[in-house]
C-alpha cells in the first residue's frame, strides 16, 4: 500500500509539474512532505556525539532539526552573543537545516537555495506550521558575483545586522565567503571538507557551474576557511563533533568562548557513507586538482 501511495504521489508530481500551475504543483509537494516535516519539528533533542575528541563547547551539542548537532551549538552561542534574532541561510533541505530551530523560536530571516522544489515546499510548510513567521525564501543560484546583492536585497535598501549566517552549498563556499561583505554579520557557520585534512589550505577552483556529486571534490579545508575568516575579523570557536560544520564569531565576541586552533580542533567523522564509498571519495580527491591557497 505504501509503495502504491508513493508511486501515485510521484506520478501526480510529474504531471502537475509539467501541466499545471506552480501553486498546484507546490500543493502536491506540500501534501507529500507534510508528515515528514511535522515529525522532524516535533522530535526530542538528541545528545549523541559523533567524535571521540571534544572541546568544551561540544558539551552543548544537540540535534533537533539540524543535520548533525548544530542546534545545540547555535543555541549556546546565542546565549552569549547579543542578537536581534535575524538569520540568513544559504543551502537547505526542506526539513533539516541549521535555522529551522531558530524559526521555531521566533527568529526572522532569509533562506536561499538553488533547488526549486525545496523552496516551493518550504514556503507552504512554514506558512502552515509557523503562520506568524517572518521568513523569506529565495530560489536563486548563489555565486561570488551576486552574493552581496542577494544578501542585501531589501525593499528599504538598509543593511541590517545578520546575527547568524549559515553557508552550505557543497561547492564554491570559500570563494563566496571571500567575496562576501561580512561587516554586518556576527556569527558564521560553514561546512568544510574534512577529507582534505587538518593542515592544508585548499579549495576547489572557482567554478560557477560546479555540481555536487558526493565524491569529495567540493568546498574547502577547515584551515582555508579559518585563515580566510581570521583575516576578515572572525575567530574559530566550534567544530561540530561529526566533522561537518565549523563556527566562527566576530572577534569582538570572542571573549565569550575559547578560540580554537583549526589544525587541532579539526574532526573527520564520516557517519553516512560506507567504507567502499569513503575509499571512492578519497581516490576521487587524489585525482582532482584542488586550488592551494
Amino acid at each position: 500500500m505504501k509503495k502504491s501511495k508513493k508511486y501515485l504521489t510521484n506520478f501526480l508530481l510529474q504531471i502537475s509539474k509539467k501541466y499545471f500551475t506552480e501553486n498546484f504543483y507546490s500543493n502536491i509537494l506540500f501534501l507529500r512532505s507534510l508528515k515528514k516535516f511535522k515529525k522532524e519539528i516535533k522530535k526530542e533533542k538528541s545528545f549523541e556525539k559523533f567524535s571521540q575528541t571534544f572541546e568544551e563547547i561540544n558539551k552543548f551539542e544537540y540535534r533537533i532539526t539540524s543535520q548533525n548537532n548544530e542546534d545545540g551549538i547555535i543555541d549556546h552561542i546565542f546565549s552569549k552573543v547579543p542578537n536581534n534574532r535575524y538569520f540568513i541561510e544559504i543551502g537547505f533541505g526542506f526539513y533539516e537545516f541549521n535555522s529551522l530551530n531558530l524559526i521555531k523560536k521566533g527568529w526572522s530571516g532569509k533562506l536561499i537555495d538553488f533547488n526549486r522544489d525545496n523552496c516551493l515546499v518550504l514556503k507552504k510548510l512554514l506558512k502552515f506550521f509557523f503562520p506568524g513567521s517572518d521568513v523569506s525564501i529565495m530560489n536563486k543560484k548563489v555565486l561570488k558575483e551576486n552574493i552581496n546583492q542577494i544578501i542585501n536585497e531589501k525593499s528599504d535598501n538598509e543593511k541590517r545586522t545578520i546575527d547568524f549566517f549559515s553557508l552550505d552549498i557543497d561547492g564554491n563556499d570559500y570563494w563566496i565567503l571571500k567575496e562576501l561583505d561580512l561587516t554586518n554579520i556576527n556569527v558564521i557557520c560553514c561546512e568544510y571538507n574534512h577529507y582534505l585534512g587538518n593542515n592544508v589550505k585548499m579549495t576547489i577552483p572557482y567554478n560557477p557551474n560546479h555540481k555536487f556529486n558526493n565524491d569529495g571534490c567540493h568546498g574547502a579545508s577547515l584551515k582555508a576557511f579559518s585563515e580566510l575568516l581570521d583575516s576578515k575579523g572572525f575567530n574559530l570557536i566550534a567544530v561540530e563533533s561529526s566533522g561537518t560544520n565549523a563556527f566562527f564569531v566576530k572577534k569582538k565576541f570572542s571573549h565569550y568562548f575559547e578560540v580554537l586552533s583549526d589544525s587541532e580542533s579539526w574532526k573527520s567523522v564520516d557517519r553516512n557513507n560506507s567504507l567502499e564509498r569513503i575509499n571512492y571519495i578519497k581516490n576521487s580527491i587524489k585525482k582532482f586538482k584542488f586550488y592551494e591557497l
